[in-house]
């Protein structure tokens, strides 16, 4: 099945037992609407790795919910895992959320309190890993990697943009493809496809230049791989750019 990546209110009552076409754009934009803030327990969103926020069903499907948006909300994976009690997925995704949370808080305390540099630097340093604003250390995983990934798999890597494409649709602020970060070559077997959603306050990408990005959330499209960038990723430029 195709997938859109803007929302389309054609597909509010969409009957069929998969998600609508246009589950990615639909998405964002609840998750855009509620401000990446659990509409129950209040907590914002910080996706890193494999763990970041839900758009439930208020209304379950299977008792008749419907996918328009005024029956979607935002929930961190704590209180979906609540909501649907028993669900053995989502309770193993709201331990890692709240193990990598816990993580965080000590870390952040562990960034005030140090006041050696090099203790400071021994405990966070990492050739293979970055620290992203929350203080957590995330693995970095090359882009030849990324096909091999599941869906709805968090990412954070090192890129070289190797194309931008002109993109006809509003919520869409820039596609392209990715490159590894060390290679020059447009023609690399290794290129993802990307897209950045718009109106989420992310830096502009220019080819040839090159980024860390944090956060980016793995998809497919046409049956290929591809990198979301939302509004629960980061973007540093690694050129000086």
């Amino acid at each position: 099945m195709a997938t859109e990546t803007s929302y389309n209110p054609a597909y509010d009552d969409y009957t069929s037992n998969e998600y609508p076409p246009d589950w990615d754009g639909r998405r964002k934009a609840v998750l855009t609407r509620d401000g990446y803030t659990c509409q129950s327990c209040g907590v914002k969103s910080t996706r890193v790795d494999d763990v970041y926020f839900d758009v439930d069903h208020i209304v379950a499907k299977s008792d008749g919910g419907g996918h328009e948006l005024s029956n979607l909300q935002t929930l961190c994976p704590t209180c979906h895992a609540d909501k649907h009690a028993g669900n053995g997925k989502l309770e193993r995704r709201a331990r890692d959320w709240e193990r990598r949370n816990t993580r965080s808080l000590t870390w952040r305390v562990l960034r005030v309190l140090l006041v050696v540099p090099v203790l400071f630097n021994l405990l966070t340093s990492s050739p293979e890993s970055v620290t992203d604003e929350y203080g957590r250390e995330i693995e970095l995983t090359p882009v030849g990697s990324l096909p091999t990934l599941p869906t709805d798999h968090g990412v954070s890597t090192d890129v070289r943009v190797a194309t931008l494409w002109n993109s006809s649709s509003s919520s869409v602020q820039q596609v392209g493809l990715f490159a590894p970060v060390d290679s020059d070559r447009d023609d690399d077997v290794t290129l993802i496809r990307f897209v950045v959603w718009a109106d989420n306050g992310l830096r502009r990408l220019h080819e040839n230049e090159r980024y860390r990005l944090i956060g980016g959330r793995t998809n497919e499209y046409d049956g290929d791989a591809q990198l979301v960038l939302d509004g629960q990723s980061e973007i540093r430029p690694l050129d000086g750019n």
